[in-house]
């Protein structure tokens, strides 16, 4: 097993979780499903059936030392090209491992071989949670009997749904925590469900913030004895009767959310803290916060929002006797019409109340520029003094609503702000997207297929972006 490593700084005070937390359920579902102290292993049957529900047919297990051993760590198969298959799983699982060495199995005993691994350049083993624990490795030959590929999740509203994460980790309940010498039996994967109460964007690190990029959930006692970390206003009952916490071996493994009719990939299963008992917590790397670098590592990826989509976004409903909190879905909005630019350079002006009408609209979505950058935002409609009143996609709950006037706004696009560059000018004003966010520079330079920002803000280093992360706003 990995080692339990420190990975996560909160703002609230230190807290340390650990590489691959437990999976642990309800003392009470374990009970129902046979378990007792002679029979440890007999009460995780309905979280084994969840597991082999077939959406979730993706999650592979992973021996990381030719076979000898499985359940080292979890993958999830995210689709083929012609001649290989990509698994994403956590970067930490290769901290001491070959990827060569690594072996995947799928439900049906299929082993199969890896050749190459691609860890997020971000990612650091010694540093505390970066929200860039993740690795996509390729196999030698495509996967072809699981199923339709599976989609990843291209939205931001995983906060107050239900999740369900799956992975071939430890076993345990929420009185003991996790232990593999009680609990574990078998090769079968399990799964378990989660309430997401946090959802941290990806930020620029600084010395009093980490990187975020995180979904974040707590297990409860099945009484609400116990209060939510996260505070009062948070639930402090468990979801339904299949919740619980991640495991050691779950690492990498994946955590699903459905959407509309659709399943779709949210996370990666990476951290947790305590003993993964009640009054724990598990994180799980948001994949849309590395969406950038998933695609660019592996081209053929699938996005919830790069097709037609249902037209609501709904919690994962259990089919057990606890509540499942009634959520509103977010209305979905065309992109807003483009205006019409009359100079040249980053920022854009409108043309005054027009521009502001047509394109602060209630909910419209936006790109706004704030702090020396462009930000997705949505749109709360006009204030009295001609402003727009936006709210960015990021934000956090205590942060104000932004109030914006005409020229700080521009049509959003799936693709970024303004249009795309074909070739490296010299010289060009660009914006160039780094984790969503789109910074302001000039090429300086093409390099193979990239090209060298040269950015407006003099604490960035210069940088090599793809073509594809680079628009020009004229």
């Amino acid at each position: 097993m990995m080692p339990w490593v420190g990975r996560l700084l909160l703002l609230v005070g230190m807290l340390i979780p650990h590489n691959a937390p437990a999976v642990v359920i309800l003392d009470s579902a374990w009970r129902e499903q046979g378990g007792r102290p002679d029979r440890e292993t007999a009460g995780f049957g309905a979280h084994i059936r969840l597991a082999q529900e077939p959406q979730f047919r993706a999650v592979l297990s992973i021996s990381l030392d030719g076979e000898s051993s499985w359940g080292d760590g979890s993958g999830t198969w995210i689709g083929n090209d012609e001649r290989y298959a990509y698994i994403l799983t956590s970067a930490h699982n290769f901290d001491e491992a070959e990827v060569t060495e690594a072996r995947f199995r799928t439900d049906d005993g299929t082993v199969l071989r890896a050749d190459r691994l691609w860890v997020h350049p971000d990612y650091n083993s010694e540093d505390d949670w970066s929200g860039r624990d993740a690795a996509i490795v390729r196999l030698t030959r495509p996967i072809t009997h699981l199923g339709p590929q599976p989609i990843l999740y291209g939205g931001r509203g995983e906060k107050g749904q239900v999740i369900t994460f799956v992975g071939y980790g430890t076993r345990g309940i929420g009185s003991v925590g996790e232990d593999e010498q009680r609990f574990n039996t078998g090769l079968d994967k399990a799964a378990a469900q989660g309430f997401v109460d946090e959802v941290e964007p990806l930020r620029r690190p600084t010395e009093d913030q980490d990187a975020g990029n995180s979904l974040a959930i707590f297990l409860p006692r099945e009484d609400g004895r116990i209060e939510n970390p996260l505070g009062s206003d948070y639930r402090s009952r468990p979801v339904s009767r299949l919740v619980g916490l991640l495991g050691s071996g779950d690492s990498g493994g994946s955590a699903w959310m459905k959407d509309g009719d659709r399943w779709v990939i949210v996370g990666i299963n990476t951290a947790g803290d305590g003993k993964a008992g009640y009054g724990d917590s598990s994180w799980f790397v948001r994949v849309n916060g590395i969406r950038p670098w998933i695609r660019k590592t592996f081209p053929g990826v699938a996005f919830s929002d790069e097709a037609p989509r249902p037209a609501a976004v709904a919690a994962a409903v259990p089919t057990d006797p606890l509540p499942v909190p009634t959520m509103a879905a977010p209305a979905l909005v065309a992109a807003a019409p483009p205006v019409t630019p009359n100079r040249m350079g980053v920022r854009p002006t409108g043309s005054g109340a027009d521009a502001t009408a047509g394109l602060c609209a209630p909910r419209a979505r936006v790109f706004v520029w704030s702090d020396d950058a462009w930000y997705a935002g949505r749109a709360r409609g006009p204030a009295r003094d001609g402003s727009c009143r936006v709210r960015l996609e990021d934000a956090d709950e205590d942060d104000d609503d932004e109030m914006v006037d005409a020229e700080d706004l521009t049509a959003w696009s799936a693709q970024g702000p303004g249009r795309a560059v074909s070739a490296c000018q010299v010289g060009l004003t660009v914006v160039a997207e780094d984790n969503g966010v789109w910074f302001p520079g000039q090429i300086k330079r093409a390099k193979g297929n990239a090209c060298v920002i040269a950015y407006d803000d003099e604490d960035f280093d210069d940088e090599t972006v793809p073509l594809d992360q680079i628009r020009h706003l004229p």
